[in-house]
């Protein structure tokens, strides 16, 4: 969708927010980002873990049957920069603003690593 909204509004600087589990699924879009030229802003929370299926299996099974859940805290900004693509690795908030801006400056595709820390999914019922 975000490549779509950069062909919509290309002087509009556009931004996807996913979380490490889903980079694993579109990481290879910033190939086709590149290719034709939509530089797309992906900002990528890495909590290093499938954190909505952690917390569901945390809240039905307790902590002592968690199971697949963990991922490796992958740097997902060099897969982009290896794609040729503009990559950041934030570790603290105050580091993000300049991050964005470096990536909206750079004129490719960009993904922000951000680190995050895990947190309980909301409910709905």
């Amino acid at each position: 969708m975000a490549l779509a909204a950069k062909l919509v509004y290309p002087k509009r600087p556009v931004f996807v927010f996913v979380g490490d589990g889903t980079f694993g699924f579109h990481g290879m879009e910033f190939d086709t980002a590149l290719r034709y030229d939509l530089p797309v802003i992906c900002v990528v929370g890495n909590d290093a873990r499938w954190n909505a299926e952690y917390q569901i299996q945390l809240r039905s099974y307790g902590s002592g049957r968690l199971v697949g859940c963990e991922l490796l805290p992958t740097r997902y900004d060099t897969v982009a920069q290896a794609l040729g693509c503009h990559g950041e690795y934030v570790q603290r908030a105050e580091e993000l603003l300049p991050a964005v801006k470096r990536s909206i400056e750079s004129g490719l595709p960009a993904c922000i690593n951000l680190s995050i820390e895990g947190a309980e999914a909301p409910i709905f019922r």
